[in-house]
């Protein structure tokens, strides 16, 4: 981002000092990150130099250099947070900028949310994939001691673009990893579809029982439901197909071989 840091983050014009400012996301960030005493269009233009005197007496050094840090850091998310439904590039590069300088004056809620929405901001933008999925893990780290269901949501973010991807392994260890958890925050018919989901994935990787153990767990979530028996009667079946193979991988094969073919007979031999 090019200029000086306050000139990167005028979100407003300078018409704006009537208090009528970007709100802040939710208020979370309203209590801890320093706010200035003066309103937005008042601040300088360049922060005030620490060699010499400051226009805030009163103030240290090292406070001064606190205060505008945290000053820099809210503008700047004031700003990505109102421009995120619109112009999600500039808003993932200004989260991504209070994350670098605000390590000194952000909780470690505070930078977990901002990571949250580094994730929503890039998920705006197609073909951004495996950007994706390393936002939304380094977002489950960020959860990972303060919230286990944000933690656990995150992860299966990640889990479902490796699963779209292709990337059955992986996403078989991020399903398990959020759904060993315990706290999802899903309904539990979503959270039957991702053991569903995960059994797949194992299925894939010719491990049979434990894609078997996974179905069974999905449909045991969802057990006696009426308005899921279709797709508790799915998983009941995905698992006695998955126990079938586990017992006579011949089978499978030999039934993938005639799948192949044209026209469902045995390949010719040459």
């Amino acid at each position: 981002m090019s200029g000086p840091p306050s000139a990167a983050v005028k979100c407003l014009p300078s018409s704006a000092a009537d208090h009528s400012r970007v709100p802040s996301p939710s208020g979370e960030f309203a209590d801890e990150v320093p706010a200035e005493q003066s309103s937005a269009a008042a601040a300088p233009q360049h922060p005030p130099a620490l060699g010499g005197e400051s226009h805030r007496p009163g103030i240290a050094r090292d406070e001064l250099q606190y205060v505008d840090s945290g000053v820099h850091v809210r503008e700047l998310i004031e700003c990505a947070t109102a421009l995120l439904g619109t112009r999600p590039v500039a808003a993932e590069r200004m989260l991504l900028q209070a994350l670098g300088t605000g390590v000194d004056v952000l909780s470690g809620e505070q930078r977990a949310r901002l990571r949250s929405l580094v994730v929503t901001a890039i998920a705006q933008q197609p073909g951004r994939e495996d950007d994706l999925a390393a936002a939304a893990l380094a977002a489950a780290g960020g959860w990972a001691d303060i919230s286990v269901g944000d933690a656990a949501h995150h992860t299966v973010i990640a889990a479902r673009i490796h699963y779209r991807g292709g990337h059955y392994r992986s996403a078989a260890a991020l399903f398990a990893r959020a759904l060993s958890r315990g706290e999802l925050p899903y309904p539990q018919e979503e959270i039957a579809v991702l053991y569903e989901q995960l059994g797949r994935c194992l299925d894939e990787g010719r491990r049979y029982r434990a894609a078997a153990r996974a179905y069974t767990a999905g449909a045991a979530v969802i057990a006696g439901r009426t308005q899921w028996a279709e797709l508790h009667a799915d998983l009941t079946d995905a698992a006695d197909r998955s126990r079938q193979s586990a017992r006579h991988p011949g089978a499978i094969l030999r039934a993938w071989v005639r799948s192949s073919q044209p026209d469902g007979g045995t390949p010719e031999h040459r």
